[in-house]
């Protein structure tokens, strides 16, 4: 178990303060409802933070170390979880058997040639009007570059079709990132926390880089960048419309010229046209508990998380910051799981 894990669940104890003989059910259900808002409950669980942690230091609480490099300082925060990750194991026949990734062929043609006998892009190889086209293609992605399939496929699929997602096999498992932010507004506010997560040998990976204030938000940018430029797949959950561009404006605004170049999977994109059709909105918290089934009782609402982090500047207290951390965490790991969820979706159709 983790060091933010350990907090999470010993938050939980000591917040809703039951006792021994009542049932932790009944417990949970007492501090839940005993607040006529979601705003009354975080605010009543930031007393409870500042309360517990008062005299504390963050670094002791959570093994977040300091990280002093050219840009200044920051934490940095690495741990490993137990967490399995699946995904899927496509083969080149599965690409080659696509043969609208040939420009100029469409569905109907598509249905066509296969009703005269060829499957796959390398059957058209000696075809007297596809034939060149189809070598061009089996050259371009011949050498089993996935990025280069990733490529391909963005040129005539949309970036929520399924076969972005079966392609994503293609990568190794040390090329994934799941990546999240954290930040003090949503109008080029500054990020205050990064994390990318990845898998590593049957376990997650979690890294978490954090400015303890703003000033120390470009060398924490930065320090995320360098762990990005390893990884040759991005996963975010909205994260082509918000995390990736809010990056790159943030670095932007230091002078620092560093972009995304990975392809990037956006999983809010497969779960809106997907899952999302059987919850009520498709907020990941949503998606989390109908469809993952995680627990999220004592969470700091998003709404409220940049709040929880300026009370932790206001007054050096780590209290209120440990649940946001908490949260950041369980965002990264949520989306390992989401993936393989939406990767098995858009392989059977159901």
């Amino acid at each position: 178990m983790g060091e933010l894990e350990e907090i999470a669940e010993g938050l939980e104890n000591v917040i809703m303060g039951y006792e021994a003989e009542e049932p932790k059910d009944e417990a949970r259900r007492r501090f839940t409802y005993s607040f006529n808002s979601d705003l009354d409950r975080a605010e009543a669980l930031r007393e409870d933070l500042l309360e517990r942690y008062e005299g504390s230091d963050l670094t002791s609480e959570t093994g977040l170390e300091v990280v002093n490099s050219e840009y200044g300082a920051f934490l940095h925060g690495e741990e490993v979880v137990d967490k399995k990750f699946v995904k899927p194991e496509p083969s080149a026949r599965d690409l080659l058997s696509d043969l609208k990734l040939i420009y100029g062929i469409g569905e109907v043609r598509e249905r066509e040639l296969k009703d005269n006998g060829y499957e796959a892009v390398d059957d058209l190889i000696d075809h007297p009007r596809w034939g060149k086209r189809a070598s061009s293609l089996l050259n371009e992605i011949g050498n089993g570059d996935p990025v280069r399939t990733y490529d391909l496929l963005s040129r005539w699929k949309p970036s929520s079709h399924p076969d972005f997602l079966q392609f994503s096999g293609l990568f190794r498992e040390e090329d994934f990132a799941f990546v999240d932010i954290e930040t003090m507004g949503l109008s080029n506010q500054p990020i205050f926390l990064l994390g990318l997560a990845h898998p590593d040998g049957g376990e997650a990976r979690v890294h978490q880089f954090l400015a303890r204030d703003p000033s120390q938000e470009v060398a924490a940018l930065n320090a995320f960048t360098d762990y990005m430029d390893e990884r040759r797949l991005v996963l975010t959950y909205n994260g082509l419309r918000f995390d990736a561009p809010y990056i790159e404006r943030r670095l932007a605004y230091y002078g620092i010229n560093w972009r995304f170049t990975q392809p990037h999977i956006d999983l809010f994109r497969f779960a809106r046209n997907t899952v999302c059709q059987c919850t009520r909105n498709c907020k990941l918290g949503t998606v989390e508990s109908s469809v993952l089934g995680v627990d999220r009782d004592l969470d700091v609402p998003s709404s409220q998380v940049p709040d929880f982090y300026r009370t932790f500047i206001d007054t050096g207290n780590p209290g209120p910051v440990l649940p946001v951390l908490s949260h950041h965490r369980q965002d990264m790991l949520s989306l390992f799981d989401l993936y393989r969820v939406l990767a098995e979706v858009s392989s059977d159709g159901d």
